[in-house]
């Protein structure tokens, strides 16, 4: 139809805006069903022009990948248009281009003309709806799939999968591996579609061993990694852990275990002091796993132990507090703690001497210490109540 379409005023590529812009009023304006998605009038519009632009360089006699009518299939399907309308928008594009190309026609008197452009027109519509109805068939199935597995993840995590060894199968799951769940707090990093996480190239030599299922559940995103053995899967969660708190359970072998190595997770991303980013792993910390597994008893550990410098200045308390957990963190070393703090040693040990006065607890008695130990660690884990 290159003889037709192709030259002059018969091509109708000059067209382009006008054609392309009355197909997406059509589809934006005049279809009651497109109110019900969530795809914007700025992702319509450069979608519809170039599948419009691809139909148009086909009808004049050019090459077409047809990826256009690929990504519209994908998009449709991603953003839940019903396949009717997807169908409906290249029906309106092909009744929009045989008008503009019969009202070119039609002044020259040539009917078999007239009928070669209309079976042109409707050959090349046909051609990329039926591509883009594959496409948005393809996507639809995929994210269906993903959306299965995902509610099956969250059944394994919380337990209310039973039947494990299918649903280890349909996660696609090695049978020989270890696996370890991941929670990630607030500022999630943005992921992949539900259900699947890449592992970065650099997360070891086992990379491509390494599976990871993920969902968002209450506020977390959880992720499941199965790994060929433990250190593969830590691996793996460190690569994970960049962006936001994120606690790894223990490695198990059994999905039966999941509930446990969830709550195990969960309680170890707690064990990170407020606004920390990184990985704690359930036993690295067991004083903190314990203090923020019982948040109201470590409360008023931490009250009762520390309630005498709640009566000091802030910044005053605050110094008292920074002093106490120096001194811990160097073994207990006035002179390492005061090269931390960039103070001198008696100022440290006077520091002291004031928390001993304040608390009742002097910091050279073992049980004593350990008290303060517990309690200014169960004051820094403390989370706000809502």
């Amino acid at each position: 139809m290159s003889d037709i379409v192709g030259e002059g005023r018969h091509d109708l590529r000059d067209a382009l805006d006008l054609l392309s812009g009355q197909v997406a009023d059509g589809i934006l304006h005049a279809e009651p069903t497109y109110q019900e998605t969530r795809l914007p009038a700025a992702a319509v519009q450069p979608l519809v022009r170039a599948n419009v632009a691809e139909i148009l360089a086909a009808l004049a006699g050019e090459t077409s990948s047809l990826e256009p009518a690929r990504e519209a299939g994908r998009v449709s399907a991603a953003e839940g248009m019903p396949l009717d309308l997807l169908q409906h928008a290249y029906r309106l594009a092909g009744l929009r281009i045989w008008e503009e190309l019969a009202r070119r026609l039609r002044s020259e008197n040539d009917t078999a003309a007239l009928l070669r452009a209309s079976s042109r027109v409707w050959f090349a519509i046909d051609r990329s709806s039926n591509v883009a109805v594959r496409a948005h068939l393809e996507t639809a199935a995929g994210l269906g799939e993903n959306m299965a597995r995902t509610e099956l993840l969250r059944g394994v995590l919380t337990g209310a999968v039973h039947d494990l060894d299918t649903a280890r199968r349909a996660l696609g799951l090695p049978t020989d591996v270890m696996l370890v769940v991941a929670v990630t707090g607030p500022g999630l990093p943005p992921a992949p579609l539900p259900g699947a996480s890449p592992v970065p190239e650099d997360a070891g030599a086992d990379a491509s061993r390494v599976v990871t299922r993920w969902l968002t559940h209450e506020g977390a995103r959880l992720t499941l990694v199965a790994a060929p053995t433990s250190q593969d899967a830590h691996d793996a969660v460190a690569c994970l852990a960049v962006h936001a708190p994120t606690g790894a359970s223990r490695p198990f072998t059994s999905l039966a275990d999941a509930p446990a190595a969830l709550a195990q997770a969960r309680t170890a991303v707690r064990s990170l002091p407020l606004g920390a980013v990184g990985l704690a792993r359930y036993g690295d910390r067991p004083l903190d796993a314990l203090l923020v597994a019982d948040g109201e008893r470590a409360a008023e550990l931490a009250s009762a132990v520390l309630s005498g410098l709640r009566d000091r200045d802030a910044r005053d308390e605050e110094l008292l507090l920074g002093t106490i957990e120096a001194w811990f963190e160097h073994g207990g070393s006035g002179t390492r703690a005061a090269a931390a703090l960039h103070c001198h040693r008696n100022t440290v040990l006077n520091r002291l001497a004031r928390v001993a006065d304040l608390t009742g607890r002097d910091i050279n008695d073992p049980r004593a210490a350990a008290e303060l130990y517990a309690a200014v660690r169960a004051r820094r884990l403390q989370r706000d109540p809502g």
